[in-house]
């Protein structure tokens, strides 16, 4: 018997040894932590998970596209790391403005149905990485955000060619779907786009080109 309960015991010893070992830092009151090992903040699912989000600066987030509102906008849900998602959110891209196509007050603008078409065709559906920067969100309780195509590392993060081929909103502005944008203090890449902008209107790329008649 009590060679029974002792092995018992040793096994639950292993299994907490294990988990602390996995997961590493505990939980918040939104279902994530920063890892001791890497100093990084992440997810995973916790009591209150699915009931709010404090949205951290120059943190990034793994997200899943659910539906492109329009060019710059889109909604949202974050990705834990099992997979699983939870907690809508709708995000406005940094840094960019593309042409309006929903405003309520406002007409269809010049080149706003190429721009929010191509969001579309880009980013339906894809995983994407969230990048914040000093005010996480707008007055009007949007995320903002620095959108990666793929995870970027710590390098990825201040290399010019790595914005340029997997950060979205520079390709928006390199391609010529949007102008730039930049409310402060949400200014880490305003120089590189002023370059971006720059770049394609020399160019006549996109809404740079022929003007509407």
């Amino acid at each position: 018997m009590r060679k029974s309960i002792f092995i018992i015991a040793l096994i639950l010893v292993l299994a907490m040894s294990l988990t602390a070992s996995a997961h590493p830092g505990k939980l918040d009151k939104n279902g994530g932590h920063i890892d001791k090992e890497t100093g990084e903040y992440h997810y995973h699912k916790g009591p209150n998970a699915l009931e709010s989000l404090e949205l951290r600066r120059n943190t990034i987030y793994k997200a899943k596209v659910e539906r492109v509102v329009d060019g710059d906008t889109m909604i949202v849900s974050f990705v834990f790391d099992d997979g699983s998602k939870y907690l809508k959110e709708r995000v406005r891209f940094l840094g960019v403005d593309t042409p309006e196509t929903v405003h309520p007050n406002k007409p269809v603008q010049y080149y706003g149905k190429e721009a929010s078409d191509f969001t579309k065709s880009q980013l339906t559906d894809k995983t994407v990485w969230l990048q914040t920067d000093v005010n996480p969100k707008d007055r009007y309780d949007r995320m903002l955000a620095y959108v990666w195509l793929k995870e970027p590392t710590a390098k990825d993060l201040d290399d010019e060619a790595s914005i340029r081929k997997n950060m979205y909103n520079a390709r928006l502005l390199l391609d010529g779907y949007a102008q730039l944008m930049t409310i402060q203090p949400n200014s880490r890449y305003a120089n590189l786009f002023v370059h971006f902008q720059r770049e394609a209107r020399q160019e006549n790329k996109g809404l740079w080109g022929k003007e509407p008649e």
